[in-house]
């Protein structure tokens, strides 16, 4: 795959390494970061994850990347965006690490990650929200999302139903 990289003000938004991977994974089967992402708990992650960590530099038709402090190199977040086969439509999923919870990294990050989508050819962009998780609503409300559906999804390897939004921006 092709190097990428995103820059805002704080952020450097690059493609995932592979010594990224336990970043990303500490987010996404963390009980509390990743309550409301379809990812297993920890104790339920399968070799799915061992083999995505192996994998991650390959592009499958998923572009993953992890947001990083311009100042001090920390991790911030994740975020990725899957492009449909005509790329017209994107879809976007995002994580931010507890330690940066509400101060607008999110909202830079989506921002720039949507900027990137419209780039490659995007016509409109989603994506998929607990209806429980105020914060990733806000910042999709904020950025122009509207709810276009409302559904649901399990939590991998529980029991655990969420009602969900899937928002839709339009790229004019």
């Amino acid at each position: 795959m092709n190097h990428i990289e995103l820059n805002t003000n704080r952020l450097i938004i690059r493609n995932t390494k592979k010594e990224d991977a336990d970043f990303c994974l500490e987010i996404w089967l963390d009980d509390e970061m990743g309550k409301y992402l379809s990812d297993p708990p920890r104790n339920k992650a399968n070799e799915a994850y061992i083999k995505w960590k192996e994998n991650v530099e390959t592009y499958n038709g998923c572009y993953y990347f992890v947001a990083v402090s311009k100042g001090n190199g920390d991790y911030i977040g994740t975020c990725s965006a899957v492009p449909s086969e005509d790329k017209k439509h994107w879809d976007l999923g995002y994580a931010i690490h507890k330690k940066f919870w509400n101060q607008g990294y999110a909202t830079e990050m989506i921002k720039t990650l949507c900027d990137f989508c419209k780039e490659n050819g995007a016509k409109y962009i989603t994506a998929d929200v607990a209806k429980l998780n105020n914060g990733s609503n806000a910042v999709l409300k904020k950025l122009g999302f509207n709810i276009e559906k409302e559904d649901s999804f399990r939590k991998s390897g529980t029991d655990i139903i969420y009602e969900s939004y899937t928002y839709r921006l339009y790229c004019y």
